[in-house]
C-alpha cells in the first residue's frame, strides 16, 4: 500500500532490529541475587532527656492543654505545642487552661498573649488557679479604685474649667 502525499519515508540499509516485547532478555541471569545484610541498630538517646520521668498526669495534662487550645484559639503549631509544655513543667495544667480562657475572653488568642499572662503569674510566683484568681480579684479593685479617683479628677477639672469659663465671660463683658 502506497501512501500518497506527505513526507517520503526513508530507507535506511544495515540496521534492521530484532523486535522485542517488553524487557525481555534472551539470556537468562545466571547471577541469583542474594541480600547479605544483617541491619543491627542499636538506638540511644543521646538527648540528655530521661523520658521514664515524665508521668502520665504530665502528658495527660499537656494533652489537655493542646486539646482546649485547638477547641477555642485554633489549631496549634509545634512551635505552641513546644512552648506551652514548657510552661507544663512548671505549672498545673489547669492555670494554663485558665490562662488561655482569658485569652479567649479578651480576644486576644495568640500564643503571644498567653505567654504573657503566663510570665506575669510566674513572676508573682503564682501557681495555682486559686492564686490567680485571687490576683485578678485584687487587679478588678484597683481598677476600679482607679477608675473612680479619675472620674473625680475629672469632676474637678470640670468644675474649675466652669468657674474660669463664667469668670472669663464676666470679665469680657465689662470690656
Amino acid at each position: 500500500m502506497e501512501k500518497n502525499g506527505g513526507r517520503p519515508s526513508k530507507k535506511t540499509t544495515g540496521f534492521e532490529k530484532e523486535k522485542t516485547t517488553g524487557f525481555e532478555n534472551k539470556k537468562p541471569n545466571e547471577n541469583e541475587n542474594v541480600n547479605v545484610n544483617e541491619n543491627e541498630n542499636e538506638n540511644v538517646n543521646v538527648n540528655g532527656n530521661d523520658n521514664e520521668d515524665v508521668s502520665d498526669s504530665c502528658v495527660d495534662g499537656l494533652q489537655k492543654i493542646i486539646d482546649f487550645y485547638n477547641e477555642n484559639i485554633g489549631m496549634i503549631t509545634s512551635y505552641g505545642i513546644e512552648i506551652l509544655s514548657d510552661y507544663a513543667k512548671e505549672m498545673s495544667a489547669d492555670l494554663i487552661i485558665l490562662a488561655m480562657k482569658k485569652s479567649v475572653e479578651a480576644n486576644k488568642r495568640t500564643i503571644q498573649y498567653i505567654k504573657g499572662i503566663l510570665n506575669n503569674w510566674s513572676k508573682k510566683g503564682i501557681k495555682t488557679v486559686l492564686q490567680a484568681e485571687q490576683e485578678d480579684e485584687q487587679f478588678r479593685r484597683k481598677s476600679e479604685l482607679g477608675t473612680s479617683e479619675r472620674e473625680k479628677e475629672l469632676e474637678e477639672w470640670l468644675n474649675e474649667y466652669k468657674w474660669f469659663y463664667k469668670t472669663n465671660k464676666k470679665n469680657r463683658s465689662s470690656i
